[in-house]
C-alpha cells in the first residue's frame, strides 16, 4: 500500500502510461508491487520508449472500439492463467512443456479464444514488464541510430508491428520490408500500419523463412533485419539464424531479441543465459558485436541468471564485408 503523499516511480511516465498503469490496478490492484519494481528501474529514455507503446496500444484500442480495461482484463488473464502455469512447469521440470511447432500449432494458435487473449496481453506486457520494454527500447534507443542511412530493412515475424513502426519513424531507411507465415498477422500488421498512416512505407508479403526456392531472390539483399521473439517458437533456430546470414549483405547487421528462461505456452527452444544465445548467432557464421540482457522487473541480472529468472536476451550480429 502507497502512503499518503508517496510519490508512485511511475510518475515521470507520460500520460497515456500512467492512465495504462491506473487502469490495470483497477482490475488488478494486487500488481502495484510489480509494477513499482518494475517502473523503479526506468531511464528516461525507457519511459519515452514505453509511452510510444502505449499511444500505438491506445490507437488500436481506439479503432477496434474497444477500451483499455478490456487490454487489462486480458493482461491479467496473460499473467494469470497463460504465463503462470508455464512458469509453474518450468520450476518443476527445467524445460518447457512443448518441444514441437505442431503441439503449439494445436495447443495456442489454432485455439482463436487464446490466441486473441493472449496477443492483446503481450502487447501490454511490451509495456509493463521491464525486460519487454527494455528490449523495445534496445531497438529503438541503441540500435536505429546506428544502422546505415538509406539502407534495406527487413523485420521477419513483425507481430503487432510496433517494431515495423518505430523503424519507419525513425526515416532513415531506403526499404523496409516485412514478412510473415500468417496471412491473420499479415493483415493485423498491415492494419496497424494503415492506422499510423505508414503501410505504403513497407513492403509486408507472406514468407516462410525456411522456404529456400521463396527466398532465393533476396540472398545478400538487406542491410538490417531484425528477428524479435521469435527463434523460441522454433525447432531450429540455427538453421533460421543461417538463413537470415545469407539474407543480409555483406557488412549488415541482424538485432535479435529472445528471451532466456522464458516459459510460455507456445516457447520451444529453451535458453538458460544470453551467453548461449551469442554462441548460437556466433556458430552460424555472424560475429556478434553486442550483447545485453534485461532481466524481471526487480531482478539484477546476476540474481536472474543464478535463478533462472527471466532474462530478454538481445544480440547484434554482422556479417563479414
Amino acid at each position: 500500500m502507497t502512503e499518503v503523499g508517496e510519490i508512485e516511480p511511475w510518475a515521470q511516465s507520460g500520460h497515456s502510461t500512467r492512465k495504462l498503469i491506473e487502469t490495470v490496478l483497477g482490475v488488478w490492484p494486487e500488481h502495484a508491487k510489480f509494477l513499482r519494481a518494475s517502473f523503479n528501474q526506468r531511464s528516461a529514455d525507457l519511459l519515452l520508449t514505453t509511452e510510444t507503446i502505449v499511444e500505438l496500444l491506445f490507437k488500436v484500442a481506439a479503432d477496434q472500439g474497444r477500451t483499455i480495461q478490456s487490454y487489462a482484463d486480458d493482461y491479467r488473464y496473460l499473467c494469470e492463467q497463460i504465463v503462470f502455469p508455464e512458469e509453474m512447469f518450468f520450476r518443476r521440470e527445467g524445460r518447457y512443456r512443448l518441444s514441437t511447432f505442431a503441439d503449439a500449432a494445436a495447443q495456442v494458435y489454432d485455439n482463436a479464444p487464446l490466441m486473441t487473449r493472449y496477443m492483446d496481453g503481450l502487447f501490454v506486457s511490451d509495456a509493463l514488464w521491464f525486460n519487454h520494454a527494455s528490449a523495445m527500447n534496445d531497438f529503438a534507443s541503441h540500435y536505429l541510430p546506428t544502422t546505415k542511412r538509406g539502407g534495406r530493412h527487413l523485420e521477419i515475424g513483425p507481430g503487432h508491428g510496433m517494431l515495423l513502426h518505430l523503424a519507419a519513424k525513425h526515416g532513415a531507411f531506403g526499404k523496409l520490408s516485412a514478412w510473415d507465415i500468417s496471412e491473420t498477422s499479415i493483415r493485423h500488421t498491415r492494419h496497424v500500419l494503415d492506422l499510423l498512416g505508414q503501410s505504403d512505407e513497407v513492403d509486408l508479403r507472406m514468407q516462410d523463412l525456411y522456404d529456400s526456392a521463396a527466398r532465393a531472390d533476396f540472398r545478400g539483399n538487406f542491410d538490417t533485419i531484425v528477428f524479435s521473439e521469435v527463434l523460441e517458437h522454433l525447432e531450429e533456430p540455427l538453421a533460421a539464424v543461417e538463413i537470415i546470414r545469407d539474407l543480409l549483405a555483406p557488412g549488415g547487421t541482424v538485432w535479435i531479441n529472445v528471451p532466456a528462461n522464458g516459459p510460455a505456452p507456445d516457447h520451444l527452444f529453451l535458453l538458460h543465459t544470453p551467453d548461449e544465445a551469442r554462441r548460437l548467432v556466433e556458430h552460424s557464421g555472424l560475429t556478434v558485436t553486442r550483447t545485453a540482457g534485461y532481466p524481471v522487473a526487480g531482478a539484477t541480472l546476476e540474481r536472474a541468471l543464478r535463478q533462472e529468472l527471466p532474462i530478454s536476451c538481445v544480440l547484434v550480429g554482422v556479417k563479414d564485408a
